[in-house]
């Protein structure tokens, strides 16, 4: 039977992720004012309003600062997060990592992810008190600064910011067998199968393969 939530400390890296809170959230606060700018991906991106719940405008509801999706890493976010570019580039295992930001009132409803054979974290860096949680499966936890939450989000899940705050963590997506070869397998799997609009609207299948294969954006 699959869980829906996994005991961090079974996997070794994730103390490194949670040593570095205060320097990744320094990070994070350099860059949380950076507007959203249409074709710039050195900045945040407005991620998926038909998952979205928001008073006010559901195509910034949710928002993400990506350092690597798929392998696939942006050099210039890197750049400015030394911290988290040191980290994701030590564990080659790391497949996708980026700032996730749920603007107050915003709820993301129950989806799944794109692999089972991956599992999901998040670091909490800007956690407000208050009902902010993540539900997958019937379990249901909050968010705890300094803190990883780790599962897997094959299994039907929601999250939800029902605060005056914004909610802020580093998620990361992982292999958990920690091997870079089966990573990055799953990465070319996973491509050449999606029919997701949000990435396809980027770019077609076979770019996204070249991507891969490069380890980089050019």
């Amino acid at each position: 039977m699959r869980k829906t939530f996994y005991n961090s400390d079974h996997y070794p890296f994730i103390s490194e992720m949670e040593a570095n809170y205060s320097a990744i959230l320094k990070e994070l606060n350099a860059i949380i004012d950076k507007p959203i700018e249409p074709n710039n991906y050195s900045t945040w991106i407005g991620e998926r309003p038909n998952y979205l719940s928001n008073p006010v405008d559901k195509t910034v509801a949710w928002k993400t600062l990506t350092f690597r999706i798929f392998g696939i890493d942006y050099q210039p976010n890197k750049d400015d997060c030394p911290t988290i570019k040191t980290i994701i580039d030590k564990y080659p295992f790391l497949v996708t990592a980026e700032f996730s930001l749920l603007e107050p009132h915003t709820h993301i409803h129950p989806h799944t992810g794109f692999t089972d054979k991956l599992l999901r974290s998040h670091l909490g860096l800007i956690i407000p008190e208050g009902d902010a949680a993540l539900k997958v499966g019937d379990d249901t936890v909050q968010w705890e600064t300094g803190k990883v939450i780790t599962f897997d989000d094959s299994i039907l899940h929601e999250a939800w910011n029902h605060t005056d705050q914004k909610r802020v963590v580093l998620m990361f997506d992982f292999e958990p067998n920690l091997n870079e070869t089966i990573a990055k397998q799953v990465c070319i799997e996973v491509m050449s199968k999606t029919n997701d609009k949000h990435l396809l609207d980027i770019a077609p299948r076979d770019k996204w393969l070249e991507w891969i294969e490069a380890g980089c954006f050019y």
